[in-house]
């Protein structure tokens, strides 16, 4: 075992250091060392021991899970919110749609299906975040983008090692046991992460000064495998485990000391995971399969970015933005090895798959830092040769912004639309499950006693299949009809300046919803086939929605059991309205030999005029918001930049020692500043200020950042000579308290 551990270990070492050389992710290297010392390459000495290599393997994934619980706090859940969630809703809907697709084409079984779906669901963080790196795009508005999708998939990707075990111990969708599962997952986390972070991080802060960092990394350690062991013995998978106990460590007042104590256990073990991944990749086996290969691989760099874009896009992203974005999701990864791994040992998926999918993500980690960098120039390209009507639709989609008005009708609509689709929803699972339950076996026993001949025929499944459709029909057209109650849809749809993304993201939920539950009572009564499926449900939605008696039926239950339900002058300097889609903050430290350092804000804008707006200032425990423009930058100061991309890189740029390849990365969840738009009603206390920067933030607390007349949808810098006006749209930087009082209702 030493032996094996030694051989890997060198090995893993000298490719690693190629692969470094070349500019390729570390991840590479360490399958690379795998397949190198693994028993089907014969070349070199090989481990001897595969089964002791794996099961380090597994307790790197355990540690791996933890790091990741560690870094991950619902704080940044929160602010990634509605782009990250549609986007990875998206995105990991099609992917998994398309993978069981293409393995039903070859032939594969239906968990082998699942699986695969699983498989291509799950982009790479390691891999995106070293690309950003390389490419040094990590601060722009797209790849923060990125980075907020990334958070999201990530619990995807738990949810999905919490649930395959479940179809594979029962070998089909049984929809009971399906839900028990979640059931129990979910009284787990609930009484764990309540308990937790009640009582771990109070004793963490109690014992703060007793702990010495060799207790604190015992402790930590010692805490995870408690909880690996716990869910172990609750059944459920130990990844779930490690990463609630790193995310309840993670609100620890000694949470960046546990990453830094633990993060070389987490790469020890980590590079272990994956040489093991390499040792099971047979290459005899890629060359019987490589046209499964060339067919997943050429999805995954296909589809996965052009459905990565269109749920940025339902984000209300703009094109310019959504494009580049997508294009960097275009890989498969870590968490992929895991499912593979896991559907290799409980013996759900074939020997071969696992090797297919390994090639599959060292193809796609090669394509992936082109498809990041051609973002931008793809979307110029299809700017540039589109007809002036498809301009105007990518205009149109890049046009939307959320203004604070907009966050408050949101909020409304959200309330409304989707307690009225849970309703529906509800109804529709019960009316199912009476049927399925109660009907259906009645029905059979009545026949069975009195016309044995005619049970389970298909005209009987037909009129079961027929009348449980004809139940929920009201509420399929309800849903598929579905809007709000106070008609806020349509306000929201009819604003020229609201992107519709988010709104067609609603809408697609609805169809998704009702897709699912009439192919269920298909494949229950009539077929299991894909196609036929799909043509059923094509054809009953659409005749629902066409269906005015069906509307009639709806209109009837709603009135008799949902009635509670609805209980400027002068010179004005404009910028590009594609410039104001890419506006964001970022972070920056000033360096100790950089150009900011020693010189004041205004000094630098007027020597360098990067265009960027310095927001916040930080100084060891002192925090300066909206500096004034005499403040001089020193040392180590940390800074919130506002500006497009291309502003924040020139100024980030003046941060940087000159021999400086970086700048250091901080991460503070305590800053509450953000950049909101208001459309100002006719009793806002602004109206009739002219934009001058400075008497905004001496009168109001707030920076302003632009203006957007009523009557244009130029965005105009702050100037003395603009006079904001009812209807006019006003870009500021400040915390919410502050803003709120520029947004009285009228």
């Amino acid at each position: 075992m030493l032996l094996d551990l030694a051989l890997i270990l060198v090995v893993a070492g000298v490719v690693t250091i190629v692969f470094k050389a070349l500019k390729q992710p570390l991840v590479l290297g360490y399958i690379v060392a795998g397949i190198l010392t693994g028993p089907y390459v014969g070349f070199i000495p090989t481990a001897t021991q595969v089964e002791s290599v794996e099961f380090w393997g597994k307790i790197g994934v355990i540690f791996l899970l933890f790091g990741l619980g560690l870094e991950f706090s619902f704080k940044k859940l929160t602010k990634v919110g509605g782009p990250g969630i549609t986007t990875v809703f998206s995105e990991a809907l099609v992917m998994f749609s398309m993978g069981f697709l293409i393995a039903k084409i070859f032939g594969w079984e239906n968990i082998t299906a699942l699986f695969v779906g699983a498989m291509l669901s799950i982009s790479s963080t390691s891999i995106i975040i070293k690309t950003f790196d390389d490419l040094k795009i990590g601060g722009k508005k797209s790849s923060q983008l990125v980075f907020g999708a990334l958070i999201c998939e990530d619990l995807v990707a738990i949810l999905l090692l919490v649930m395959l075990p479940t179809f594979v111990i029962s070998k089909t969708f049984n929809g009971m046991q399906l839900a028990t599962k979640i059931l129990s997952i979910t009284v787990f986390l609930l009484l764990w992460f309540t308990g937790g972070i009640y009582f771990i991080p109070t004793i963490y802060k109690k014992l703060r000064k007793l702990m010495s960092d060799e207790t604190l990394i015992v402790v930590s350690l010692g805490l995870c495998l408690l909880m690996v062991v716990i869910t172990l013995k609750a059944n459920i998978s130990e990844a779930l485990g490690a990463f609630v106990m790193g995310s309840i460590l993670s609100g620890t007042v000694q949470r960046d000391k546990i990453l830094s104590l633990t993060r070389p256990i987490k790469d020890f073990f980590g590079a272990i995971f994956f040489v093991s991944v390499g040792m099971l990749v047979d290459p005899s086996v890629l060359l019987q399969y490589w046209p499964h290969i060339l067919i997943i691989t050429l999805a995954v760099i296909i589809v996965k970015p052009l459905a990565a874009t269109i749920g940025f896009l339902f984000s209300g992203q703009a094109l310019k933005i959504a494009l580049p974005a997508g294009m960097c999701m275009c890989q498969i990864g870590e968490f992929s090895y895991i499912i593979a791994s896991l559907g290799k040992d409980m013996g759900a998926t074939p020997d071969y798959l696992y090797p297919v999918i390994v090639t599959v993500s060292i193809l796609t980690t090669f394509v992936t830092p082109y498809w990041a960098k051609g973002g931008e120039k793809t979307f110029s390209f299809i700017y540039k040769h589109s007809s002036t009507g498809w301009r105007n639709v990518i205009d149109r989609l890049g046009s939307g912004k959320n203004t604070y008005n907009q966050e408050s009708r949101w909020r409304k609509l959200l309330t409304s639309y989707l307690s009225r689709v849970f309703i529906l929803t509800t109804w529709m699972a019960f009316i199912i499950l009476f049927f399925t339950k109660v009907i259906n076996p009645f029905l059979n026993s009545l026949l069975r006693s009195l016309y044995p001949q005619l049970s389970g025929m298909f005209w009987v499944r037909l009129v079961m299949f027929l009348l449980t459709i004809g139940a929920i029909a009201p509420f399929v057209w309800a849903l598929l009809r579905l809007k709000d109650k106070d008609g806020i849809y349509d306000q929201i749809w009819a604003d020229g300046k609201f992107a519709r993304g988010p709104l067609l993201f609603l809408v697609a939920i609805k169809y998704i919803i009702a897709f699912i539950a009439v192919s269920f009572v298909a494949s229950l009564y009539l077929t299991r086939s894909t196609g036929a499926i799909i043509l059923i449900c094509a054809t009953v939605i659409v005749f629902v929605v066409i269906s005015q008696r069906i509307k009639g039926y709806y209109s009837k239950i709603e009135k008799n059991f949902l009635a509670n339900l609805d209980s400027e002058g002068g010179r004005r300097f404009v910028v590009p309205r594609e410039m104001a889609n890419e506006i964001h903050m970022e972070k920056c430290v000033v360096g100790q030999n950089s150009y900011l350092a020693g010189r004041s804000i205004g000094m630098v804008h007027r020597k360098k005029d990067t265009g960027a707006l310095v927001i916040q200032l930080i100084r060891g425990n002192k925090v300066i918001d909206l500096p004034h423009k005499d403040q001089v930058f020193y040392p180590s100061d940390s800074l919130l930049v506002l500006g497009s991309d291309k502003q924040l890189s020139s100024f980030i740029a003046l941060s940087k020692n000159v021999s400086e390849d970086e700048v250091p990365s901080q991460e503070d969840d305590s800053i509450e500043m953000r950049l909101f738009q208001i459309t100002l009603g006719e009793k806002a206390p602004v109206l009739g200020h002219n934009a001058n920067i400075t008497a905004f933030r001496n009168e109001f607390g707030v920076l302003l950042v632009g203006v957007e007349k009523s009557d244009s949808d130029n965005f105009l810098r702050p100037n003395s000579s603009v006079t904001i006006e009812k209807g006019d749209t006003i870009w500021v930087v400040g915390n919410r308290e502050k803003v709120n009082k520029l947004n009285i209702a009228d």
